[in-house]
């Protein structure tokens, strides 16, 4: 999560919307060593009474979190791809993924809503006169 560009996206299962938060400085550490499928609490989020999931997320080379690779860093896997493919079947192809470890290296994390505060996600708009 480097330079204060880290993006948390966060699904509401109930109204099927996201949103969009930018992660703090001071919360990027707390969230080091966190794994996909973690529970926290919302209040990294300014969202008192909420509890997220970690779902994914990506580097800032762009890479997806592999939620059954458990390392911090990136690795190049072997990974067979069986459906939609119109060609040999099990067909095998070397891909580069990111671990499951959210660390120093992570631009966006995915999130979904768990536990349910008592403010509404979805802040009113503001009228301006």
């Amino acid at each position: 999560m480097a330079g204060g560009n880290s993006l948390a996206i966060i699904a509401d299962k109930k109204t099927g919307k996201t949103y969009k938060k930018e992660i703090k400085p001071e919360n990027l550490s707390l969230l080091n060593g966190r794994r996909v499928g973690e529970e926290i609490d919302g209040i990294f989020f300014e969202m008192p009474g909420y509890k997220l999931k970690i779902t994914g997320g990506s580097s800032i080379d762009g890479f997806p979190m592999k939620p059954d690779l458990f390392i911090q860093g990136k690795k190049r896997i072997l990974v067979t791809y069986s459906k939609g493919n119109r060609g040999k079947s099990g067909l095998r192809e070397r891909v580069t993924f990111r671990g499951a470890i959210v660390g120093p290296d992570i631009s966006q994390l995915n999130f979904i809503v768990t536990q349910y505060g008592p403010d509404p996600l979805e802040k009113p708009e503001e009228t301006k006169e």
